[in-house]
């Protein structure tokens, strides 16, 4: 049975290394945007036994804001959180999905991996080691599967190239997709870094475990404010270029776009459906 008690009429699921930070960064600042009190709650996967109640304190108390949301980028991979998410949230609710280079996608959570500690190995070995580094840049088959379970006409897909190149065009999409005011004086043009190196990969990798124990107390918004403290992000991170890992070469990257290529053509037609849809919609 829908649950149309909860605060939220709102979420960004996915995808990882998508520009999900940006996104949370600039929804923080939007007045008629209430955000949670931390950047992924990860309720509707690992902490739904926890119930309504504790999500509900995760948000802030009676906003008259006009989207209440969260911003988690792991939901859209969790059919479970998916399911979860299609029973519990009202039928008003819209869901963001960002898309990206599935190439590049890769080899950002790569890097990512890296960055917290997690391996050292070259991405050639990584993506046969780890298969969420290719699974996560499906965007065909993931965007299907919100799709499937939510509505297509209540999952909005956002392009990150436009986030890279006309960042405030992409605010604009952002806006429309959540039904609220474009504020033109956000900070739209401020840019968030993709993973940098870590001074030492191996404190990075102990920190990230403590914070998941916070997480499980029911304190998701220290760690929040933990990871986004530019003090901590200096102490742990650098640009030096002599730590920066090589890029793959050539050969790997060209095996995954063929490999990517069915999935993105999957994409297309999607995307080109829901435009359909949406306009046939707005027609009615």
């Amino acid at each position: 049975m829908t649950n149309n008690t909860l605060p939220v009429n709102f979420l960004y699921l996915g995808g990882d290394k998508c520009g999900s930070t940006w996104i949370w960064h600039i929804l923080n600042q939007h007045p008629d945007v209430a955000l949670a009190n931390a950047k992924e709650i990860f309720y509707f996967d690992r902490f739904y036994e926890k119930g309504e109640d504790w999500y509900r304190r995760q948000f802030p108390k009676q906003s008259q804001a006009m989207r209440v949301g969260e911003i988690c980028h792991d939901y859209l991979y969790s059919e479970t959180a998916l399911e979860r998410i299609a029973r519990d949230l009202p039928q008003d609710s819209r869901f963001l999905v960002t898309v990206r280079s599935p190439v590049a996608r890769s080899v950002s959570h790569w890097k990512y991996m890296l960055k917290i500690g997690r391996t050292n190995l070259r991405f050639e070995d990584a993506v046969r080691e780890y298969p969420e580094i290719v699974e996560n840049s499906l965007f065909g088959k993931n965007v299907q599967n919100a799709r499937t379970y939510l509505g297509a006409n209540r999952v909005f897909v956002l392009d990150f190239d436009q986030l890279k190149t006309d960042p405030k065009g992409f605010g604009r999409s952002l806006c429309s997709a959540l039904d609220v005011p474009f504020i033109e004086t956000l900070p739209y043009e401020d840019r968030i870094l993709e993973a940098q190196s870590a001074r030492n990969p191996a404190l990075v990798s102990v920190l990230r475990n403590g914070g998941w124990v916070l997480r499980r107390l029911g304190l998701p918004s220290l760690v929040s404010k933990v990871k986004t403290n530019p003090l901590v992000s200096k102490a742990l991170y650098t640009s030096d270029p002599a730590k920066t890992p090589p890029e793959p070469g050539a050969e790997i990257l060209q095996e995954l776009s063929d490999l990517f290529a069915p999935d993105q053509a999957r994409l297309a037609e999607l995307m080109d459906q829901g435009l359909k849809n949406r306009l046939e919609t707005q027609a009615v």
